[in-house]
């Protein structure tokens, strides 16, 4: 029985039947196709259950991917992280994946275009794409005056069970974790206005709303966002929130800073009333055609000024992330001498494991929860580059083989992921030992890189693969992101990918951000090597030819040895191994007892 669907062949029946009255509904609307993304109306990557409706009709629980439907076929795109998670979720299933070769591009569009009759007509809810897709969307389609119709009740007779929109009550991050008010943080916007000539700034991405006014809830797994649009005006200030959601503190202090908390149903009507002579800044990436059409004011598409602002961490959130990466490696430290010891009596399933070492980041201090569902793969599970275990049915982990660990935590001052692989035991073959390797050369190239400002995502990602690529290897996702403060896990815009077209690769890199590096290697149904840890970015020096940047780890905890082919191995990377390893004990061993100490000593002994 397969681990990711122990109830298969009734799962099988109920998403085609789902479809099935999908159709209906497109006869029934005079529809010809409709296009079902995974997002929000926030262009959110993780979503509230409210906005799962791709995972709904499809079966497939991937966070990226784009659901297509006509009368003659179901389709899927989504890109290479979730090849094999499709392959297995869906095989099933009335659905033909179509391979995206870059991540998030609009593959999908040109390909109905093409399927569809002159005048054919597709719907969508417009809430659920930007003003920027619907564009590009139109643009296609114009050739055979194809019509793109608003369809936001489409699937209401079908999904009647949807979970409501999110009201958990919202907290105001204090001032010694956010280490900078929201009175400060707005003035650099309104400046940011009056200098454009413009009248207000509107905020649709919810990573940004939760920065700038400092909240945060419990509205998206393992992200403590708030559902809200922010319109930041050079006086006043609309929150577009549920009012119920907050204490009277909070309104209040929010009121003394100008701040207005209106309901969040009602913000495309207040937005509305903005006289049409206004100007309105705002990130046609994130902005939905639902606010863009019902809106009369002239809008500004610039880059999100608290994108930019957000990615620079201030010395409360680089203090804060440095000590939520203690604790983290305090709890792995624990856990992973419980699965030394337990996988000598037993074996333990990939969910257990999981679970195993939640429960010890539970004990640490200011923990919140998981920043993300922890990947535990075993073997060939390891290769599923997403891939969460299920509670029935996940592979039995022996005292043999490698497994991954890729698991991550929210701590009120900080976030944490980190990825390890580690060999459980027997004779590991030379082919996994020179991937493995390789994967760990290409980690220390990035970390022992200097690069002069400027200098973008992609010209970084190529000394991740080098090693790799010199052995014919490759990977087939980027090689790092940006990440919050106690916030997204994955944050834009900076980064590490082979391709300018994302955020990741075409962002420049600057001092104070917080940046993972992540290579990897997969071999199908064999095994998946992956080395992730978090780096804060500084200058390094300063020359004629101008500033210099690095990085420097903040993650502490061991990278397993028992896979690495020595010989591969230059002098400096040896070094920089057992350096690593060197500030890793330094840091851990004074807050753990005796047993763990000499635990982890074992674990940081010298190459």
């Amino acid at each position: 029985m397969n681990p990711l669907h122990p109830n298969r062949k009734f799962q099988s029946h109920r998403i085609n039947k789902r479809l099935e009255k999908l159709r209906k509904q497109l006869i029934k609307h005079n529809l010809d196709a409709v296009i079902i993304p995974s997002t929000d109306p926030h262009q959110s990557e993780y979503v509230a259950k409210h906005w799962k409706v791709r995972e709904y009709f499809s079966g497939f629980t991937g966070s990226a991917g784009v659901l297509v439907l006509n009368q003659d076929e179901a389709a899927l795109w989504t890109d290479s992280r979730y090849f094999l998670q499709f392959e297995d979720e869906c095989k099933d299933y009335n659905i033909k994946l179509h391979k995206q070769s870059i991540p998030h591009a609009p593959e999908h569009v040109q390909w109905l275009c093409d399927t569809l009759g002159e005048n054919a007509a597709i719907g969508l809810d417009f809430l659920q794409f930007s003003k920027a897709q619907i564009d590009y969307i139109w643009e296609i389609s114009a050739s055979k005056k194809i019509q793109l119709k608003n369809t936001p009740k489409l699937v209401d007779e079908i999904w009647t069970d949807r979970p409501a929109l999110p009201s958990f009550p919202i907290e105001i991050q204090p001032l010694d974790y956010s280490g900078e008010t929201t009175a400060s943080k707005l003035l650099k916007v309104q400046n940011k206005t009056a200098n454009a000539k413009a009248d207000y700034y509107l905020f649709s991405s919810l990573d940004e709303i939760a920065w700038l006014f400092n909240i945060r809830s419990e509205d998206v797994d393992f992200t403590p966002l708030v559902t809200a649009y922010a319109l930041v005006g050079l006086e006043k200030t609309l929150l577009f929130c549920d009012r119920d959601r907050f204490s009277s503190t909070a309104i209040a202090a929010f009121s003394k800073l100008n701040i207005e908390i209106v309901n969040y149903d009602l913000a495309i009507v207040e937005l509305q009333k903005i006289d049409a002579n206004k100007k309105i800044i705002t990130d046609v990436s994130s902005l939905n055609y639902a606010v863009f059409n019902g809106v009369k004011s002239m809008f500004l598409f610039q880059n999100s000024i608290a994108k930019e602002l957000k990615a620079i961490k201030n010395e409360t959130e680089i203090k804060g992330a440095k000590s939520c990466m203690v604790k983290d490696g305090v709890a792995l430290t624990k856990f992973f001498i419980w699965l030394e010891n337990e996988l000598a009596r037993r074996a333990i399933s990939e969910f257990e494991i999981g679970k195993k070492m939640e429960s010890f980041r539970k004990q640490q201090d200011l923990y919140m929860g998981e920043s993300f569902a922890a990947i535990v793969g075993y073997k060939g599970n390891g290769a599923i580059i997403h891939y969460t275990a299920a509670a029935e049915n996940s592979a039995m982990v022996k005292n043999e083989d490698v497994l991954l660990i890729d698991s991550g935590a929210q701590y009120i001052d900080g976030t944490t992921d980190i990825t390890r692989t580690v060999w459980l035991g027997g004779i590991p073959s030379n082919e996994l030992k020179i991937a493995y390797t390789s994967v760990l050369k290409g980690y220390i190239a990035l970390e022992q890189l200097q690069f002069p400002k400027g200098t973008v995502g992609m010209q970084i990602d190529a000394f991740a693969r080098f090693h790799l690529w010199q052995q014919g290897l490759n990977y087939p996702h980027g090689t790092g992101h940006g990440i919050g403060s106690f916030g997204m896990v994955h944050e834009p815009a900076q980064g590490f990918a082979s391709s300018m077209t994302t955020g990741y690769g075409s962002t420049e890199h600057l001092s104070n951000q917080l940046t993972t590096i992540e290579p990897g290697c997969y071999k199908k149904d064999f095994f998946g090597i992956r080395i992730e840890n978090v780096v804060l970015s500084s200058i390094k020096e300063k020359t004629e030819f101008g500033e210099f940047l690095g990085f420097t780890p903040i993650t502490l905890f061991p990278i397993d040895r028992q896979l690495i082919d020595k010989s591969l191995l230059t002098e400096s990377e040896t070094e920089w191994f057992n350096y690593y390893h060197k500030v890793v004990f330094e840091k851990l061993s004074p807050v753990l007892d005796n047993t763990e100490k000499k635990w982890l000593q074992r674990m940081c002994e010298e190459l």
